[in-house]
């Protein structure tokens, strides 16, 4: 009898989720906040502050006209700037129309940008102007984009449209808005193969995500939180999703300057921020630090890349006030896995040996350690990382093939190693990828060494990650020149340069004569090349 009533209630649950899934859309919440907290401020950048109403009559406007331009349910638009207005709006935009948005990374050159355009297809690329010649040769090169949308100064001769133009001309869009499973906005990842990857979250994953991981990392309604890192990345993103549901106000950095973020937050009286720990590591550091009032945070993040120990005691002592948290996500999973939340940030007593853990998984999470072969193994073991649950992306875009590898089984393989501690702590023990986490931002070994290896003068390449008290890790190529090639580090810097962004460059390069040690498959072992670099302890 009451196995039968606890499935009955479990059935009745998993309907009523369904239900709600069915329904969410954040065109839905912007209306209701810019309804309910019509005067609150939603967003400020650089010196403008707008209300939810305001933002929401604009998203609006900006969705009506996108119609106009012949934009349907299902297209797609591209942002490609810095933190703005503008980028903040076309979060929330396009999907009143049921338009898909893609955010394209800024820091990509040329070849990078029209990858990633023909990859997600969009009919319009919207781009500011420290971008505009970027974002114009890529677009000349893509037969898909059929609208060019500049969001400030004025456009260039021809057919490109003003942004403030779309926001300010008023219009409401006809049709049904996005909801649910549909595919909200597109981040892209970077990939094992060379390429950036697609990654489509829906409505459902987004809003998963922002009902549980603010609230159990310490987020509070009615609060101003400081937007650091670029909304291209989903760390900083997923801040701007939860905005609506806790009439948060967001303050946006176009650009990290640290005596301009302190201003801020004693302006704005901020009271919640994360960082990625190379970026704390500065502030700590800054002849500034000290000089500002920044009693208003009552809360911090950390994540984006390893957290040092010695790090994590000093921002324990410099924001006694503050409720710290160290966040464990990948974008892949809209983006939060787990989080080690503030009781676990002290440094006395039976909690404070938790520190190098990156915490509980989140509530409407299923996360467990496999072994190669899917089985999941117990406490205390080390195995891959996977996941399921509502905030699982719903794919990669026209990746079919690496999207059924990576949800195999019904479950996300993160690529990650780890295990759970008798507490049921996760604990990242390395990854299983090749991935370098250089200041907060993923970069993947091979699309590095595919740029190199197209040098006449290399004949052989591996990329690797190496210590750096700056960066967390920087990147280091090892290279083998071609017969009759001069050593000339510069060079192939500046060539890597011309394909890719400037974080994927090499901060150095090491000659080597003899040849790369390799496994008996001959791989080469990017371990031993690793070895010199380290401490001995780290060895």
């Amino acid at each position: 009898m009451v196995g039968r009533i606890a499935r009955r209630q479990a059935q009745a649950a998993a309907r009523r989720w369904e239900r709600l899934k069915m329904i969410v859309s954040f065109g839905d919440l912007l209306e209701k906040v810019a309804a309910g907290k019509s005067a609150a401020p939603a967003v400020t950048c650089a010196g403008t502050t707008r209300s939810w109403s305001e933002v929401f009559r604009r998203c609006s406007n900006v969705a009506a006209a996108l119609q106009d331009l012949g934009c349907r349910p299902g297209d797609r638009i591209a942002y490609f700037g810095f933190n703005s207005h503008a980028g903040f709006e076309c979060y929330f935009a396009p999907s009143l129309a049921g338009i898909e948005t893609a955010i394209l990374n800024f820091r990509w050159a040329v070849p990078e940008c029209i990858a990633a355009i023909e990859d997600c297809q969009p009919r319009a690329l919207i781009f500011d102007e420290a971008h505009a010649d970027v974002a114009r040769e890529a677009a000349a090169q893509c037969s898909c984009v059929k609208h060019l949308i500049k969001t400030d100064g004025a456009p260039a001769d021809g057919p490109e449209l003003a942004y403030e133009d779309l926001a300010t001309q008023t219009g409401s869009p006809s049709g049904t808005r996005s909801s649910g499973d549909d595919t909200l906005i597109i981040y892209f990842t970077g990939g094992t193969t060379g390429r950036s990857k697609g990654v489509m979250l829906s409505h459902w994953n987004l809003f998963a995500n922002a009902m549980g991981a603010p609230h159990i990392m310490g987020n509070v309604p009615d609060r101003a939180q400081l937007v650091v890192g670029p909304m291209f990345h989903l760390a900083p993103g997923s801040r701007i999703f939860s905005a609506p549901l806790l009439n948060a106000h967001s303050v946006l950095m176009q650009r990290f300057d640290i005596p301009d973020m302190l201003a801020l937050i004693e302006r704005h009286a901020i009271h919640s921020l994360t960082l990625v720990p190379t970026m704390m590591h500065m502030i700590l550091n800054h002849p500034e630090y000290g000089r500002y009032d920044l009693s208003s945070v009552g809360q911090i993040t950390l994540g984006g890349a390893p957290t040092p120990r010695d790090l994590l005691e000093k921002v324990i002592r410099q924001f006694p006030g503050a409720k710290l948290a160290n966040g464990y996500g990948m974008t892949e999973m809209s983006p939060m896995l787990a989080a080690l939340t503030s009781e676990f940030f002290v440094l006395d007593g039976p909690l404070a040996g938790k520190l190098n853990s990156v915490g509980r998984p989140v509530p409407c999470l299923d996360l467990r350690i496999f072994d190669e072969q899917n089985r999941e193994k117990p406490r205390g073991e080390i195995g891959e990382i996977v996941a399921r649950g509502p905030t699982v992306m719903k794919g990669y875009v026209n990746r079919p093939e690496e999207t059924a590898e990576a949800l195999r089984g019904g479950w996300f393989h993160t690529g990650d190693m780890g295990y759970f501690d008798e507490d049921g702590l996760l604990f990242i023990s390395g990854r299983s990828k090749e991935m370098i986490i250089s200041g907060g931002e993923n970069v993947y070994p091979a699309e590095i060494e595919d740029v190199l290896s197209a040098h006449p003068d290399v004949s052989q390449v591996a990329v690797i990650g190496i210590p750096s008290e700056t960066w967390g890790e920087e990147v280091h190529a090892i290279v083998i020149l071609a017969d009759g090639a001069v050593q000339d580090a510069d060079a192939l810097v500046a060539h890597c340069r011309q394909h890719l962004a400037g974080y994927k460059c090499p901060r150095a390069i090491t000659f080597r004569t003899e040849p790369m040690p390799v496994s008996g498959a001959n791989k080469i072992l990017k371990t031993e090349l690793q070895k010199p670099f380290l401490n001995p302890t780290d060895a």
